[in-house]
């Protein structure tokens, strides 16, 4: 009985020293990791490879939110064929960099976990991750051991009782899956989105791991939730707003045409702007109705689900509109509402012609900027 008490108070004790802010920046790299489309990577050995597991399997499944993408998260300690090749030819100090050299890209999140900091093989994949732009994590015990100073966040549980430093660990992964999830379906999602995209320190990080300037033209989520942000900050309101925004999105994501439609609490449409030919129009009402009304934009608003269409020619939900040329051409869409208090309140549509499809990156991008306009600017025009 006095072990377990005095193991009890020992875990208590530790606990208390863990830095809660710098677990908080661990869940805005991830956020903004998601919002990007980077993927994330967890490795470790032994009891850390069990967490590292753990970890892939709660953040790829208990962060889902409708209308959002999910993680692209992979665990380097879970593929038995990958790690004995490797082992059995290159030794098993390159388990698993040599899967990051195959998988990772700049920008992307790694994350090694070792009670003692010292693991070779964890080492060698964070050294790997930082000379390619990655961003690293480290969760440690006993003295951090080198990964402490090799990773750009290091979260140190400051104990030399390895099974404490375990748990403490999984702990850690609880605790960062949960504030992403009350993150993400809250109202809060983005407050927390706008001080990334604006003052984060762990966004300014994560930018100077990847050696990114810090203003080039639009092309990520990034930008795009930032320069909105911007303008906000310069006072543009209400549909003025929406007539910027629905521009500035169509440029950056490279589309042929786009519109926004804003709805009332019986869904009709109470306004509609089109993005087409480099000009912004408002007047065209009763054209934007009868699409939405029988189209592709009816079956996003009924369904309250975000859509990729790689060719309208071959979806039968997509109706020509008689103000554009060539209604019969390949056209690929996306199509993204935006959801308040259960229902639409917005929906924002992109085209691309001539055969360019749209990616499930477009389409995670501009699912990410109807969340953050949800909860920013979209409640200024209801």
């Amino acid at each position: 009985m006095k072990h377990i008490t005095n193991y009890l108070v020992d875990l208590h004790k530790t606990l208390d020293e863990i830095s809660v802010s710098l677990i908080q920046k661990m869940v805005d790299i991830l956020i903004e990791a998601r919002l990007n489309d980077k993927q994330v990577f967890v490795m470790g050995n032994g009891g850390s490879a069990s967490t590292s597991s753990h970890f892939v399997a709660d953040l790829g499944k208990n962060t889902r939110v409708k209308g959002l993408s999910h993680f692209r998260v992979i665990g380097l300690a879970d593929n038995v064929a990958s790690i004995t090749a490797y082992a059995n030819d290159e030794g098993y100090e390159n388990i698993f960099s040599q899967q990051l050299v195959g998988m990772m890209k700049p920008g992307d999140v790694v994350i090694g976990i070792s009670t003692s900091g010292k693991s070779p093989n964890v080492l060698k994949a964070i050294e790997y991750a930082n000379r390619n732009r990655g961003y690293t994590i480290g969760l440690t015990g006993f003295s951090g051991g080198p990964l402490g100073t090799m990773a750009n966040l290091h979260i140190h549980v400051p104990s030399d009782r390895i099974e404490q430093v375990e748990d403490i660990h999984l702990m850690i992964e609880h605790m960062v899956i949960s504030a992403i999830k009350d993150a993400t379906q809250s109202e809060s999602f983005v407050a927390q989105i706008t001080d990334m995209f604006t003052k984060s320190e762990g966004a300014k990080e994560m930018r100077s791991a990847v050696n990114e300037p810090a203003s080039r033209p639009i092309q990520n989520t990034f930008d795009l939730i930032g320069s909105i942000n911007k303008m906000m900050e310069n006072h543009t309101q209400g549909y003025d707003l929406l007539h910027r925004i629905l521009q500035m999105t169509v440029e950056s994501i490279c589309a042929s045409s786009g519109s926004f439609l804003v709805l009332d609490e019986e869904g009709n449409i109470t306004h509609g702007l089109l993005a087409y030919g480099g000009k912004i129009q408002a007047s065209l009402k009763k054209e934007l109705t009868d699409v939405f009304k029988g189209g592709l934009a009816g079956w996003v608003v009924q369904n309250q689900q975000a859509v990729l269409v790689t060719d309208t020619r071959d979806d039968v939900r997509w109706l020509p509109r008689d103000w554009e040329d060539g209604g019969a051409e390949s056209r690929s869409v996306i199509s993204v509402p935006l959801i308040s208090q259960k229902r639409v309140t917005g929906l924002l549509t992109l085209a691309r012609h001539n055969g360019e499809q749209f990616s499930e990156s477009d389409l995670s991008l501009l699912t990410s900027v109807a969340i953050f306009l949800t909860f920013r600017v979209f409640n200024q025009v209801e």
